[in-house]
């Protein structure tokens, strides 16, 4: 069985944050608000944001939901609001000038050296007393405050090669009606599992014998948007080691969600995508991307 395709027919209004046209939309069945992302020509940035939504239900990561729909006959993904009605979603760059300065670069993404993930931690630790977990996600022995839950974001991002933990893309949640605050869900990864690489140089990858081209060395490659305190810029395995050191029983409690996921069950997420999304060279090398960064993730557990 595949997954569904979802049709659009109402438009409610645009929404401004991004860079890929996007809007919202309320349907009154359900009484939800959801959000169509349009991916980009000559990308699989629609498939991407479906299949790792998948992936992180698999690891228990809280994770938005995304659907394939069709608007206008154009391919998209939409995706249920994960803010409260009477919610709003606080950004990271909010944060940071908030709570740490002032004169913080809030409209830039990229190469914003203040960026600091130590300075992320910082503030996830500062506010553990009255942020939650995300909602619906209940404690456990390993997973009590949000840094616990935030080291999944990072280890994720790594599993599927994301670069775009920019300081739009995490945040927490305000409930105005309950007066609580909540770490969000992860969201927005349609930068990951190589989509907009093209199937030529996919298959090259996948076939070549010189290990600077293989796909060991690309997922060696990504770079994430934080900095450490030298002004250096994290690679997405570095950025997670960085914080497996803050929090040791969280990071083995993930990484551990890691070695046990089934490769068939990663398999199975892609065998449900309609024939007409992807090609059979994406799936080759999205399946390749991720069992290369398991390896490297589990040889983080080992040490």
């Amino acid at each position: 069985m595949k997954y569904d395709i979802y049709s659009i027919t109402t438009y409610d209004k645009m929404e401004p944050l991004g860079t890929k046209e996007k809007f919202w939309f309320y349907t009154e069945k359900d009484n939800i608000s959801r959000l169509c992302k349009i991916g980009r020509k000559n990308t699989g940035e629609n498939w991407a944001e479906k299949v790792t939504s998948e992936i992180a239900k698999l690891l228990s990561i809280p994770c938005a939901t995304y659907d394939f729909a069709l608007w206008e006959k154009r391919q998209c993904v939409v995706s249920p609001s994960f803010v409260p009605e009477y919610g709003r979603l606080i950004h990271g760059n909010e944060l940071l000038v908030s709570l740490i300065d002032e004169k913080y670069p809030i409209n830039r993404k990229y190469k914003v050296t203040e960026y600091k993930l130590s300075t992320i931690i910082k503030i996830l630790q500062d506010l553990s007393e009255i942020v939650k977990l995300p909602i619906g996600y209940d404690t456990n022995s390993a997973i009590k405050k949000p840094i616990d839950i935030f080291i999944s974001y990072i280890m994720f991002d790594c599993l599927i090669s994301n670069p775009d933990r920019h300081h739009e893309n995490w945040g927490i949640i305000f409930d105005d009606k309950e007066k609580e605050y909540y770490l969000a869900p992860t969201y927005d990864h349609a930068s990951g599992l190589g989509c907009r690489v093209s199937d030529e140089e996919r298959k090259n990858r996948l076939s070549t014998k010189d290990e600077r081209y293989s796909i060991k060395a690309f997922v060696q490659k990504p770079k994430t948007p934080f900095y450490d305190n030298n002004g250096k810029n994290l690679k997405t395995i570095d950025a997670f080691k960085l914080l497996a050191i803050e929090n040791k029983v969280a990071s083995e409690y993930w990484l551990n969600k890691v070695k046990l996921l089934p490769k068939e069950s990663i398999k199975k997420v892609f065998d449900k995508i309609p024939n007409n999304i992807l090609s059979s060279a994406a799936v080759d090398f999205a399946i390749s991307l991720l069992n290369e960064n398991i390896i490297r993730l589990l040889a983080i557990r080992e040490h």
